[in-house]
């Protein structure tokens, strides 16, 4: 009896052995990189592929359509952005000249004819770069000697600025009226947008001083088609 208990013990181990080791064959070969190039091979076939689910060409469709017109939306938007940013650059200007002739007047009870005299109390730098009533800001970023950005000449009553995108040009109306229809003079500024490239899409800034009245103002153009591009040379804002 106690031999056929040894016997059974015996096979039971040599089973459990054998389990063991195909256990572990199997999972060897399931690991194995054969195998698992099998499984990618099988994967990417033809067969596989056409029961795979994706997008129809209807679906493609629809999507570039609406991708076209959503870059149709924003684009003009980014562009009137970019331009209204130029436009801030000629404002400020517009603004200090019209400040600069308002103290002017307050001191020396006439307004200023030119840059030299306003530069008491308002500093301009210009682009003299050859070529910038033409091309723009294009000229005015070129690293050349002397540097194409200087101070404005103190005769002068017309400069480029700085980026080359505005030509500002202020005068006095000798002939101008006030509020009561009487003559008077005032201090007038214009920014027309300059260069090829922003000349047509950008829109000019003007501003005015009228020392009887004491009024001044500073007038933003719109980016609306009919108020783009350089006001007309006779075109000034009165207050």
């Amino acid at each position: 009896m106690s031999a056929f208990i040894k016997i059974s013990k015996i096979k039971l181990s040599i089973l459990s052995l054998r389990l063991m080791l195909m256990i572990e064959s199997n999972m060897a070969k399931f690991f194995s990189p054969k195998l698992r190039l099998n499984k990618i091979k099988n994967l990417s076939s033809i067969k596989q592929i056409k029961e795979e689910e994706g997008f129809t060409l209807v679906e493609l469709i629809v999507v570039v359509m609406m991708i076209g017109i959503l870059s149709s939306i924003a684009i003009p938007q980014f562009m009137t952005a970019a331009d209204k940013a130029k436009q801030k650059e000629a404002t400020g200007i517009v603004a200090a000249l019209v400040k600069g002739a308002q103290a002017y007047q307050t001191e020396y009870g006439s307004l200023p004819q030119n840059a030299g005299e306003i530069s008491e109390y308002a500093r301009f730098q210009e682009c003299n770069a050859t070529g910038v009533g033409q091309r723009g800001g294009a000229v005015c970023k070129v690293s050349t000697t002397p540097p194409p950005i200087g101070p404005v000449p103190a005769d002068a009553k017309s400069f480029y600025t700085t980026s080359g995108n505005y030509f500002v040009q202020f005068q006095i109306d000798e002939d101008a009226k006030d509020s009561e229809g009487e003559k008077t003079s005032i201090f007038q500024v214009k920014a027309d947008p300059n260069g090829t490239a922003y000349k047509d899409s950008g829109s000019a800034v003007m501003g005015c001083f009228n020392p009887k009245d004491a009024t001044s103002e500073i007038y933003e153009f719109t980016a609306k088609l009919n108020q783009r591009g350089p006001r007309p040379a006779n075109e000034w804002r009165s207050c």
